[in-house]
């Protein structure tokens, strides 16, 4: 019967960290966070990379609807494709994500100069803003994923155009079709070559 008070100070001591006489009684220790799921940022970037691409693809259709423009359309500032889709399964995400993130940049820049310049393309200003709102966050995530896996990033590119710049109707309906085609068919290579980059990990 004597032993139950210093029973009952040893449980009560038990509640107060430090104070630990005995280390049976110790509470256990809180969980470390999990490490980083390098994967599942990357899920985030291809999920955005296609929700991406299909806004293009809407908006290339409503650019074809409201001003139609027969052949095809070039822009010399346009990035290029880094590599061919036969050459995608070797791709690094050292080469793959800040090439990304670089080209995405130039793609933002040029839809922000769309959006200012050519008073034939004033109606697109709200879908061109999204867009480029949508591009940025993609471009966001990206820069999280190379920080994240300390990838070197290349120099950012000069501004494609000047804003101020004089353009006609004509060649800023001519540079939206560019923009808007060499958008897409570049998201849809990015995003093939994420999903294989994600199915290495």
């Amino acid at each position: 019967m004597t032993r139950a008070p210093w029973r009952a100070l040893l449980a009560l001591l038990g509640l107060w960290p430090g104070l630990w006489p005995v280390p049976g009684l110790a509470l256990a220790p809180r969980p470390r966070p999990p490490p980083t799921d390098t994967r599942g940022d990357l899920d985030s970037v291809i999920n955005l990379a296609k929700a991406l691409l299909g806004d293009t693809k809407a908006f290339l259709e409503l650019l074809k609807s409201r001003f139609p423009a027969e052949g095809e359309h070039k822009l010399d500032s346009l990035p290029v494709l880094a590599m061919s889709a036969l050459e995608l399964p070797n791709i690094q995400a050292s080469a793959l994500l800040p090439r990304l993130g670089s080209d995405l940049l130039r793609y933002q820049r040029l839809l922000e100069w769309l959006r200012r310049a050519g008073g034939a393309l004033r109606g697109l200003e709200p879908d061109l803003g999204a867009l480029r709102a949508r591009l940025e966050r993609l471009r966001g995530r990206l820069e999280h994923l190379v920080s994240r896996l300390s990838l070197p990033r290349p120099a950012a590119p000069a501004p494609p155009l000047s804003p101020l710049s004089p353009v006609s109707p004509w060649a800023a309906v001519r540079a939206a079709h560019a923009v808007a085609r060499g958008l897409h068919l570049y998201l849809d290579w990015a995003a093939r070559g994420l999903v294989l980059l994600r199915n290495r990990l």
